[in-house]
């Protein structure tokens, strides 16, 4: 079928606009060949659109299936006015700045803070294929990392666009990116160092414009490299044609560089005073724009990012060095500050040497000259110093451990550019675009080619425009540049002869070069982008970009070390020779009175040229990516699409040059099975026993006759541009006969079933007429005898109920004269129970408050006791370890800080020995007053004895008022308690459950946070002991007895700062554990080591203050034992072997056998459950009820570590994680159970602390958690999205309502292994069930392990419905269906094992919530209404994204209307009013806190064990 036919009634078309430049309309006729005239209906009237030819008809429109496409070379139609469309669509409908075309990525600016950058994101698009996520920067970086990692090739990522459009934004996150899937394994992350450079290369390279707040005025290139695993391991960073103009002169409304406006907004800093600088309106090189303030930025604020990107970069002071660019008030100021002599430096500015017939003249300037001497000085220097801050960013990038294996650059660079005026830097930068163009094409077509031959189609050659003649006419033989660079040879070159030169040369031998009509200083090039005319006016003098040599020589003299190195890089004259191109690019070449060398004569076109050469051979030795950032508004309005500037930008940028080169072959290509499955309704025969593709070949034969029009491949089937369309026409008129004949039907059979229905209606109406005028006549006689029998019942009933109420009045008073006798008599005895209770209570609670004090006061002593014997160990262990030699070489900084802290302690002892003295003077106070006070009480008890009692009357009168006064307050207490019970009680109730709920959720998030840090800290720890791995195998052997004494220190050390934290009394510890295990003490390890000797002295201090008020009551204490007896009592005594049997005996020799056979063996999977920890636990007993608490202590911290050790040994297995965390809960089960604190009496508890191990096992247990989790989620991982979203379990569920999808697959993506099983439901549930058998095996309680599948089906969830919103081509309604069906097989196994109360089922709520979301019907108010009651787990973004990314499956499906989307948000913004609910992803890292149920084990006697021989354990002795 020819596209002409597809010009019928009622299709879309476009139609130029001089406002939007393409509008819509619909033809009100068909089109027939000979008609001269098209009959449009535009949105705002009718048109006649004039035909001349086939080829002026006006393009077509897409299907409407087609619209939003998020690849561009899917659309049918491939022209100018579908992608903007599509763009439009996607940029306002959709609020999608990404979109795909091919393997461009255009991104569009929005204007505004998205969140679609966070960490979330990037775990959603980490490890996914280009093709199945939605169009992002993150998928483009991901493609690179994953085709860099498996073809192990170098590649890059090419960003180019106009100033404003986003560019420098989008290489940020491009970066960020590859810092965060290739994290550096060193200690100082090269990827922090990497994201580091940014915003010092913004501080010292950017600046704003009229079109831009933050434009770059350089280019960019940074090459990341990568090691063997993927990891960043090093940068290197290479610049192209910095804008050195601007640092003298800057436009109405622009500014210099960030950096000069920083360094002046910072000037009250004390580093910064000496440079005297002042408000930035001050410095005529900051103030010709008369713009000195960026809205909403403070400059004072970039600059402390700056720094603090120096100090990440270890170039700290980097940054003063930038203050020597700054315009000074005055050249003596300027002199001083850059280390010169101010009157040679005066003089050469003012004039200026020749040679002339062999002698030197000095020769005086004019002002005019002097300023652009002093100007190009000022250009040289910020020229020189940008590329030596260049070099010392390069060296802190580098690795220091090994090469790259390979490397992924990012090139930030200018896009085309066009001015009212426009000079030589638009000229660099626009031949810069045409070499990138050009690569840009050829890569394309290579594509292309590539594509053809690998489907084993007839090549045919495509047609693309080269524009090689404009680069030949730029750079070729006596082109631009090489008549630039001679002109500005010549001794009176200017740019009038320049340009008279290209007139004679080039105007009639060169189509794209022209001159204009109204001048003769400038020149016209036809680029690919657009047509630009240049001035000529100083392009000599910036090609040559000049500064006088006698500056140039005070400066080398310069008494500043950074002046005199900026000024010696190179040869004589400061020029480059080509050897050092490949590093750095000279920034101009040097003018003196002596004849120069040629090597100094590189003009900066020339050094432009070479530099962009050596670039594009980087990027053709690459695989390379493109994105092509779009500015969409001059106005910077967020979300405002402007056509006119759009379709500017896409021509100059290639996108739709890749849509004509796409359109020129084959650009629709569909696989056989999705052609087969949307399109078989064409067929007029059923299909054949063949295969599909015989099926698809026979089928297009009959739909479309000419063959030229599509092409067959090995997997695939291509179409010429616009053949999608034809047959979506021929499938929808195909569709629409067959609706008509169904309907036909349908409305037959409607009419027969409806006469049916009132014959037997009219019937049914006849029947009951009847029998209700019977049933009238019935009814009648009834009523009468009725009345009868309502009247006699009636004067029965008034009759009775004066009898009941006389009867239940007599009843009432009776009772409440018995109840208020009773309630007397009950009162009474309560009172006087009551009072009773109340003496009793009272008395216990005097003697409760005495012991209590007592004891607090026994607890200050021995902790006093304590502390006085830790510090001499202290004292003593100090003295230790400053004799050692080895120590005082590696810490001669550190001696002066440690005397300083000894004499410090030193001092905090002799307050602590003042304290001792006083404490001394109270105590023989307090027993001469103990004295005093037996002596007085003595004599009180003889009066007793002698004098008689006298007053009983009076205390039983006392006795009698307080009882009434105990009985009033009772009364007012039971009073005021009736009031609440009757007024507040469910106030009352919510009040104590909101509390509730606070701190439960308090303790889950304190809970959650230490487990984090638990997890961070044993990720640390691992990674610290691989690096010391590595250390050690490169250190040298002789070594090792230095190594030993350092670790005699180090534990000495340790055991010191364990004894401080312990008798301080305090929960920090010990900063970092890998201080503590590193082979040698570093200088870094003393600094730790003395801020926590620091910590220590201070946290003693205000011990030893806190102690003085409690000293006063000490006195109180004493006097109360002379009435309570011995305050202390006596030790309890310690329990012998003999006193407990049913242990095992281990002895000391024996320990690490047992450790090695029980722990480390690979017999521990098939013992039964929890023997290890029983064993261990007997062993630890028996060696504490022999008097040897700290072997037994060793012992248990010797096992705990041990099993560390095999938890990381078996990291990946399943079984042992399990085993051993079932060991460790019994382990740290039996410790509690047994220690000091648990109060039971029915045995003899440990006498050891074993609070401190209780805490290691805790921490133990969360780590075997965390690992067995982690074990089964490392195998999700790949699974979860191809087997919840994808994997189509439903029979026939696709059938032919597959979307229309054109989408390439690309090149770099990683198809699966031939005959590897497809990911499934089956496949998930199977890893599960290996979970559950493996936690039920050792029989963990149920409580864990519905924890453990709550956090699995979270991440289940989580992935889950972060691809489904990430996927346009997953938010259908058959997936929809197949999701919520491939949950109910989760639920129903989660139910089937008892697992649905923990939260696990609860988890999935999210994800089924979005599966009905796309099953729901979404057409009117009332859908929406349903819509919003039902996604009440969802957020309201993630409710428009799933709205706005629906796909119809069929054609008996419509697209969800912008309209429906508004109510939708209408709605939930008034029912979610206050709600904050602004995530769109979910937090695939949220681990939920896990809590171990503590159980109470039976009592353990060797006896009952049954110890295997295959553990070679009979040296244990049982007792």
């Amino acid at each position: 079928m020819a596209t002409t036919n597809l010009y019928t009634k009622g299709a879309c078309v476009w139609v130029p606009d001089p406002e939007d430049v393409w509008v819509s309309a619909r033809l009100l006729r068909d089109f027939c060949p000979g008609d001269e005239q098209l009959q449009l209906e535009l949105s705002d009237g009718r048109m006649s659109h004039p035909v001349t030819q086939t080829s002026g008809l006006p393009p077509l429109g897409n299907p409407d299936i087609l619209e939003g496409e998020n690849d561009l070379t899917a659309l049918s139609f491939l022209h100018e006015p579908a992608v903007l469309h599509n763009l439009h669509v996607r940029f306002l409908d959709y609020n999608s700045i990404y979109t795909y075309c091919g393997i461009v990525l255009v991104a569009i600016n929005p204007y505004e803070q998205l969140p679609i950058y966070g960490e979330e994101v990037i775990d959603a698009y980490s490890g996914q294929d280009m093709a199945d996520m939605e169009p992002h920067v993150f998928s483009v970086a991901e493609e690179a990392y994953r085709t860099m990692t498996r073809e192990e090739t170098n590649q890059s990522i090419i960003i180019s666009g106009e100033s404003g459009s986003g560019k420098t934004v989008s290489a940020k996150f491009t970066m960020r990116y590859f810092a965060v899937v290739g994290g550096a394994v060193q200690q100082t992350s090269v990827e922090d160092r990497v994201l580091a450079s940014n915003p010092i290369m913004e501080a010292i390279g950017n600046a704003k414009t009229t079109r831009n707040d933050n434009s770059s005025r350089f280019g960019k290139y940074i090459e990341i490299g990568f090691g063997q695993n993927g990891d960043i391991i090093g940068a290197n960073m290479r610049t192209y044609l910095l804008e050195k103009s601007r640092v003298v002169f800057q436009a109405p409304m622009e500014r210099n560089y960030h950096i000069f406006y920083q360094l002046c907004a910072s000037r009250d800093l004390p580093e910064m005073r000496a440079l005297k600088l002042g408000p930035a309106e001050h410095f005529r090189y900051t103030n010709q724009g008369e713009e000195t303030q960026i809205p909403g930025t403070d400059d004072a604020v970039e600059l402390d990012r700056t720094r603090n990107a120096f100090t990440i970069l270890g170039r700290h002071s980097v940054l003063h060095r930038w203050c020597f660019c700054a315009d000074d008030r005055s050249l003596a100021l300027f002199s001083k500050l850059l280390g010169v002599e101010c009157a040679q430096m005066a003089h050469w500015l003012c004039h200026r040497r020749l040679a002339v017939g062999g002698e030197m003249l000095v020769k005086p300037m004019s002002g005019q000259q002097a300023s652009d001497a002093r100007d190009a000085l000022a250009k040289h220097i910020y020229g020189q110093l940008f590329t030596w801050t260049v070099l010392r960013l390069n060296a802190a990038l580098q690795g220091q451990r090994e090469q790259p294996k390979s490397f992924i650059g990012v090139l930030d660079i200018y896009g085309f550019e066009t001015f009212d005026r426009n000079s030589f830097e638009q000229f660099c930068i626009n031949y810069a675009n045409e070499k990138l163009q050009q690569q840009f094409n050829r890569h394309v077509f290579q594509l292309e080619q590539e594509e053809y031959m690998r489907e084993e189609l007839p090549w045919r050659r495509i047609e693309f425009s080269d524009n090689q003649p404009c680069i030949t006419l730029l750079e070729g033989p006596l082109g631009l540049l090489d008549l630039l660079d001679e002109e500005c040879r010549m001794p009176k070159g200017s740019d009038e002869n320049w340009a008279q030169k290209l007139y004679d040369q080039h105007l009639t031998r060169s189509a794209h070069f022209r001159k204009p009509r109204m001048s003769n200083t400038a020149f016209i090039i036809l680029h690919f982008a657009d047509t630009v005319q240049y001035e000529c006016e100083g392009f000599l003098d910036k090609n040559r970009d000049t500064v006088f040599e006698e500056p140039i020589n005070i400066m080398k003299a310069s008494q500043s070390e950074l002046v005199a190195e900026l000024f010696q890089q190179g040869a004589a004259g400061g020029a480059l020779t080509l050897l050092t191109l490949k590093s750095s690019i000279p920034n101009g070449s040097l003018r003196s009175g002596k004849r120069p060398h040629r090597e100094h004569k590189l003009t900066v076109g020339f050094q432009f040229r070479q530099s962009l050469q050596l670039l594009m051979d980087t990027l053709n030795s690459t695989t390379p990516h493109y994105i092509r950032c779009i500015k969409p508004n001059d106005l910077k309005k967020p979300f405002e699409f402007d056509p006119k500037r759009i379709v500017q930008q896409l021509r100059a940028c290639g996108v739709l040059e890749t849509i004509r080169i796409s359109a020129a072959g084959y650009p629709s290509r569909w696989t056989y099975e999705d052609f087969f499955s949307r399109y078989r309704v064409l067929l007029r025969q059923s299909p054949g026993q063949g295969t599909i593709k015989t099926d698809c070949q026979r089928a297009l034969q009959e739909l479309i006759p000419d063959s030229e029009l599509y092409c067959f491949g090995k997997t695939k089937v291509f179409f010429r541009a616009g053949q999608v369309a034809v047959l979506e026409k021929l499938r929808g008129e195909r569709l629409h006969a067959a609706v008509v004949t169904i309907q036909s039907r349908v409305k037959g059979w409607m009419a027969r079933r409806r006469y049916l229905h009132i014959c037997w209606a009219v019937l049914t109406l006849q029947r009951y007429t009847r029998g209700r005028l019977v049933r009238r006549l019935a009814h009648t006689l009834r009523y009468t005898h009725a009345a009868l029998v309502v009247q006699k019942t009636y004067r029965m009933l008034v009759v009775r109920q004066l009898y009941l109420m006389i009867r239940e009045a007599t009843i009432t008073i009776q009772a409440y004269i018995r109840g208020m006798l009773a309630r007397r008599a009950y009162r009474e005895l309560l009172q006087q129970r009551a009072a009773i209770l109340l003496q009793a209570t009272v008395r216990g609670w005097l003697q409760r408050r005495a012991f209590g004090r007592i004891r607090a006061a026994v607890v200050l002593l021995q902790c006093c006791v304590r502390r006085q014997a830790a510090r001499k160990e202290l004292r003593k262990l100090r003295a230790e370890a400053r004799s050692v030699e080895k120590y005082r070489e590696l810490n001669k900084g550190m001696e002066v800080k440690l005397m300083q802290l000894q004499l410090r302690a030193d001092h905090q002892a002799r307050e602590s020995a003042s304290l001792r003295e006083m404490l001394h003077t109270e105590r023989e106070a307090h027993v001469s007053e103990l004295e005093q006070l037996r002596a007085a009480l003595r004599k009180l008890e003889a009066q007793l004895q002698v004098k008689p009692q006298k007053t009983p009357a009076v205390s039983v009168k006392e006795e009698e008022e307080r009882q009434r006064t105990e009985e009033r307050h009772a009364s007012d207490v039971l009073r005021l308690t009736q009031k609440l019970c009757v007024y507040f009680p469910e106030r009352m109730a919510q009040a104590i459950s909101n509390a509730g709920a606070s701190m439960k959720a308090e303790l889950e998030e304190e809970r959650r946070r230490y487990q984090g840090l638990l997890r961070e800290f044993t990720r640390l720890e691992q990674r610290y002991e691989n690096l010391r791995d590595m250390s050690a195998l490169a250190e040298v052997p002789t070594c090792q007895q230095k190594q030993h004494k350092s670790e005699k220190i180090r534990l000495r050390i340790k055991i010191v700062l364990i004894g401080q934290s312990t008798c301080a009394n305090t929960k920090k510890g010990f900063p970092s554990r890998r201080w503590c295990l590193s082979g040698t003490i570093t200088v870094e390890f003393s600094t730790v080591l003395v801020r926590f000797l620091e910590e220590q002295i201070r946290s003693q201090g205000a011990q030893c203050r806190e102690n003085l008020p409690a000293l006063s009551v000490h006195a109180d204490c004493y006097t109360l034992r002379s009435f309570v007896g011995p305050a202390v009592a006596s030790p309890p005594l310690q329990a012998k072997a003999g006193d407990v049997t049913g242990l095992l005996e281990c002895k000391k020799r024996d320990e690490g056998r047992l450790i090695k056979n029980l722990i480390t063996a690979s017999l521990a999977a098939s013992l039964p459950l929890g023997l290890p920890a029983q064993v261990l636990f007997l062993c630890v007993r028996q060696a504490d009820c022999s008097g040897e608490p700290t072997r037994a202590h060793a012992l248990c911290s010797t096992s705990i570590a041990a099993i560390k050790a095999s938890l990381k040994t078996h990291c990946s297995d399943l079984i042992m994680t399990a085993l051993w965390l079932k060991n460790s809960c019994l382990l740290a089960d039996l410790l509690s159970q047994y220690s000091t604190q648990s109060g039971l009496d029915n045995f003899v508890p440990l006498t050891f602390n074993t609070s401190e191990l209780n805490r290691t096992l805790s921490d133990l247990c969360i780590q075997a958690y965390q690992q067995l989790l982690s074990i089964t989620e490392s195998r999700l991982q790949s699974l979860i999205v191809p087997a919840v979203l994808e994997t189509e379990t439903i029979p026939g569920l696709s059938g032919s309502g597959s979307k229309l999808v054109g989408s390439r697959r690309r090149t770099g993506s990683d198809p699966r292994a031939a005959g590897a099983e497809a990911p499934s439901m089956v496949m998930v549930l199977r890893e599960m069930s290996a979970l559950h058998t493996a936690m039920n095996q050792q029989e963990l309680p149920i409580r864990l392990q519905e924890q453990a599948f709550r956090q699995i089906t979270y991440l289940l969830v989580a992935t889950a419905l972060n691809s489904l919103i990430l996927r346009k081509d997953l938010c259908c309604w058959n997936c929809g269906l197949q999701t919520r069906y491939n949950l109910s097989l989760l639920e129903d196994w989660l139910r089937a094992r008892g697992l649905q109360e923990g939260g696990a089922v609860a988890t999935l709520e999210p994800l089924i919530q979005a599966a009905q979301l796309l099953q729901m019907s979404k057409n009117s108010d009332a859908d929406a209404k349903a819509l919003v009651q039902t996604c009440h787990v969802l957020s309201t973004q993630q409710i428009v994204k799933l709205l706005t990314l629906y796909s119809p499956q069929s054609g008996a499906e419509e697209r969800v209307t912008l309209n429906f989307i508004r109510i939708v948000q209408v709605q939930l913004e008034s029912e979610r009013s206050g709600v904050m609910q602004s995530y769109l992803l979910l937090d695939v890292r949220r681990v939920f806190p896990v809590i171990f149920p503590r159980h109470t084990p039976p009592l353990l006697n060797a006896e009952q064990l049954a110890i295997p021989e295959c553990l070679k354990i009979s040296f244990l002795r049982k007792t």
